[in-house]
């Protein structure tokens, strides 16, 4: 078990959608059942593959909401409200740490790098130390993803920001590259931040190597389907058996590299329509998987079959 805010194997949520696009809720449950069943610490709900940007404000509610209902000391919910807006980001963290459901509310933020403006490093540090002051009693993951957003966040303006906002607590590298994991956990060492700041994988093919470079945990995509044999990843580096690690790292890489065949979440969607866990419905402008990355997928599940992983239930 982890206490700590956004550490250990957490799941980057899936808004399942019906084919009149609007959201479905049932689907949605299914979901979180299965996700909290498979023992992983939580999800993050609102986040890429959640599909947010297509997502009004009156669903996010909705969808934080329905989550929380599964949020207890063992699974918790998290939740992406950056924009690539200061003001906009700062509204909807507000809003969404004051969210209540049956008395429960978001363990945590996650905070994206402002896409589109390309802002420079300082402007990148003030925006996020003016959110995170915004809501000072909740903790806070900003998000590196430079292949989505043509943003990034350089490792030393991070130490000037955990520096300044204690609720600053982790950060989501999805760079794909564990130098970048290294060079963080270096300089968060350095800083005396490291036992504060956790580091989590936003890469499911380069996780297992993160675990090694000083990640603390995930944010995954493959635990949809296959959550157990990544929390077994965590639980092998958590005991520093990284034969262990070594070994399913090359069982689970197929799926976790063909799964991103397309843009995250089209094969996803695709995956978990097989499954019959959801519909195979994106909000446009992305579209269902074509027949060329169907291949890839299809080949994704059968490698879980042919490793003898275990599959999602």
């Amino acid at each position: 078990m982890t206490t700590r805010p956004f550490t250990g194997v957490l799941t980057a949520l899936a808004t399942p959608f019906k084919p009149d696009l609007s959201l479905d809720i049932d689907a949605l449950n299914t979901l979180l059942k299965a996700q909290k069943g498979s023992g992983v610490h939580g999800v993050v709900v609102c986040g890429t593959t959640g599909e947010s940007p297509t997502l009004s404000k009156a669903e996010k509610d909705t969808l934080v909401k329905t989550a929380l209902q599964y949020q207890d000391e063992h699974f918790k919910i998290y939740v992406g409200t950056g924009s690539n807006s200061t003001r906009e980001t700062i509204e909807l963290s507000q809003h969404t740490a004051a969210l209540t459901s049956d008395g429960q509310k978001v363990f945590g933020l996650m905070i994206v790098t402002p896409y589109y403006n390309k802002p420079t490093q300082a402007g990148l540090r003030e925006h996020f130390l003016e959110v995170a002051r915004s809501v000072g009693d909740t903790p806070i993951c900003l998000y590196n993803v430079p292949g989505r957003t043509g943003c990034t966040l350089q490792s030393k303006t991070l130490i000037e920001i955990a520096a300044k906002a204690e609720n600053v607590v982790a950060v989501k590298e999805a760079a794909g590259d564990v130098r970048v994991i290294t060079e963080i956990k270096r300089a968060l060492v350095q800083a005396n931040l490291s036992e504060r700041v956790s580091i989590l994988s936003g890469d499911d093919p380069t996780y297992a190597a993160a675990m090694l470079c000083g990640a603390d945990g995930v944010i995954s995509v493959t635990t949809h389907l296959i959550p157990k044999p990544m929390l077994e990843i965590w639980n092998a580096a958590q005991a520093g058996d990284f034969a262990k690690v070594s070994r399913l790292h090359l069982s689970t890489y197929p799926v976790n590299s063909e799964l991103f065949c397309a843009p995250n979440p089209i094969p996803l969607k695709w995956a978990l329509n097989t499954l019959g866990l959801c519909q195979n419905v994106l909000r446009p402008p992305l579209s269902p998987l074509e027949e060329s990355g169907v291949e890839s997928v299809t080949h994704a599940l059968e490698s879980i079959k042919k490793a003898g992983l275990e599959l999602i239930k």
